[in-house]
Parts: C-alpha cells; sequence; structure tokens
C-alpha cells in the first residue's frame, strides 16, 4: 500500500498564530475524543498525547502499538503518524502541542537533549502508565491544561516546567523499560517494512538539505537500487519524487503564510537553483511559485 501522509504546518495553525502574535509559548493543549479514524500526517511541532480513557490504535513511523488508559506518546517533528478510535469505545486524549525547542536551552536539563532524539529510534514512542505512575501522570496534564486556559502571571514558566516534568517522567519510564517489547531490536531493524520506515523517516528530517538517492544509499548501507526498489513498493514513488512532493508542499506552505521572499523559500526547503525549483513547483501545482502566492491573495514578495 503506498504511503504518503499529509503535512500539518505550524505557521498555518491558528493556535500557533495565536501564540506567536500575542508572543507566548509555542504551546497549546487540547482535550479531544477519537471514535474514528484519523489519517496518516506529519508535522514540524512535537506532540505529547495522554489517553484518559478509552481504546484504539496509533501507528507511528509504521509501528503501531495500542491506545489505552495510560498511554502517553512523544511524537517529535517529521514523525509519521495516524490514529484510530474505537466506536464503541472512544479515546478521550490530551494533545499538547508545541516548539521541541522550548525543552532545551538550560544547562542543567542538558539530559534532554541527550534522550529526546532517541525517541522512536533507540528509545519506542510509547509508554503505558499504570497504578501511583499513572495518576501523577494524569494530575500533571490536567495542571498544565488548566494553567494553559487562565491568562495569570508567569503561564509560560510554569507550562514549560510543568511540560519539562512530565517530558522527564515519560524518559525514564522509557529508559527504564527500553528492552520491553515496544523497543525496536536489531533483529526488527532487519525487516524491509522497518527499513522502509526508518528511509521515509530519515527523508522527512532531511528532506529540505542536499540529499539524494545517493545520500539516503550512503547513510543505511544499502544499495542505491534496493532502495530504490523498497521505496518504490511502500510509497508508488522514487525517492526523488517524494523529496520534490515534500519540498513542493512546504514550499506552497511558505508561500501563503509567511513573508518570505521566493528566493528564500527556495532556499528554505532544499533547492539550491530557482529553476530547478520553479520548474518542480509548476509541475506539482500546475502554477508557478509567484502566481501561487498571488492566487492565495498573497502579494508577490521581490528577493
Amino acid at each position: 500500500m503506498a504511503v504518503f501522509p499529509q503535512y500539518q504546518d505550524a505557521k498555518t495553525d491558528d493556535r500557533f498564530l495565536a501564540a506567536q502574535q500575542k508572543g507566548t509559548l509555542p504551546f497549546y493543549i487540547s482535550c479531544n475524543r477519537l471514535g474514528s479514524h484519523y489519517p496518516m500526517h506529519y508535522h514540524d511541532f512535537a506532540e505529547l498525547s495522554f489517553v484518559v480513557e478509552g481504546s484504539g490504535t496509533e501507528t507511528i513511523n509504521g509501528v503501531t502499538h495500542e491506545l489505552k488508559s495510560g498511554t502517553m506518546s512523544l511524537l517529535l517533528p517529521h514523525h509519521i503518524h495516524e490514529l484510530s478510535g474505537s466506536r464503541t469505545n472512544p479515546v478521550k486524549l490530551y494533545s499538547c502541542m508545541f516548539d521541541i525547542h522550548i525543552l532545551f536551552g538550560n544547562p542543567y536539563e542538558s539530559y534532554m537533549n541527550r534522550w529526546i532524539h532517541k525517541i522512536g529510534s533507540d528509545l519506542p514512542s510509547y509508554h503505558d502508565f499504570e497504578g501511583e505512575a499513572f495518576q501523577a501522570v494524569a494530575k500533571l496534564i490536567e495542571q498544565i491544561a488548566q494553567e494553559h486556559k487562565e491568562a495569570r502571571i508567569g503561564r509560560d514558566a510554569v507550562l514549560r516546567g510543568k511540560l519539562i516534568e512530565v517530558v522527564t517522567m515519560l524518559l525514564r519510564a522509557l529508559i527504564d523499560g527500553k528492552e520491553s517489547a515496544a523497543a525496536v531490536g536489531p533483529a526488527e531493524r532487519e525487516q524491509p517494512n522497518v527499513k522502509a520506515w526508518s528511509i521515509l523517516r530519515y527523508i522527512h528530517l532531511h528532506y529540505n538539505e542536499p540529499i539524494s538517492l545517493g545520500t539516503v544509499s550512503d547513510h543505511f548501507g544499502l544499495h542505491a537500487s534496493y532502495i530504490s526498489r523498497m521505496f518504490k513498493e511502500h510509497t508508488g514513488k522514487t525517492v526523488n519524487d517524494y523529496m520534490h512532493e515534500l519540498r513542493i508542499a512546504r514550499a506552497a506552505t511558505l508561500l501563503t503564510a509567511s513573508e518570505m521572499s521566493i528566493s528564500d523559500i527556495c532556499l528554505e526547503v532544499g533547492y539550491d537553483n530557482y529553476r530547478t525549483f520553479a520548474r518542480a513547483f509548476r509541475e506539482h501545482r500546475r502554477m508557478s511559485p509567484s502566481d501561487y502566492r498571488m492566487s492565495h491573495n498573497r502579494p508577490v514578495i521581490s528577493p
């Protein structure tokens, strides 16, 4: 089955835009009920979710696990995921969306940078909290939701502190239990499907850099023709076509939601040649970048 997830950009999310306009912490929390399928997607911000009740499944980078009361997941930017909730027992969960950079910067929290980037690779992406640990995490999540709702002095400092606390609790649980079945072991990494998802994730993380099929081949130590064949079977597209689609999707968002010049957008999404960018954009959007911007009632900003 071909895989091509939807892209969600913080620049087009009203809740992030509101925080940016107010000069507040790039963070928001919502409580949602899910009784159906939420399609495969990825975004450029981090997401921490916590299930209060209900049942369903979550798939992160091709690995599926059950959702139940106490399940906490942490998705790093560009992790690909989808959710399915039970119609008879809908999932009720809190979702915290935030700019991952707010977790870093304090020298006394250097452990965060050391471990956070292992999520989804050396560490699993989720943990099922139970008993007293569940109660402690649930209380902390409710405090975050309440603090976010109020506009009290020091709100951003409290939110950041509580977010770091809950992420730390998750990291401790993941590190303590990393030998569990939820972690992807070396043998599992040799399976073609897991390899395909690893390659897909790598491209999602580096698509705006000067990478190619050869770069991907060197990184994974696999023959380019093998990667090409496996990737085409998994996504229905070649590696280069897939990267072009990622870059153009990002460019389209920047054209309609930012004040960046078109030449800067060209560089931002990974093209070092404007002609290549313009040609690829026209192939995917059936118009030039400037016409696309104008069609969305945005002025054409000169370089």
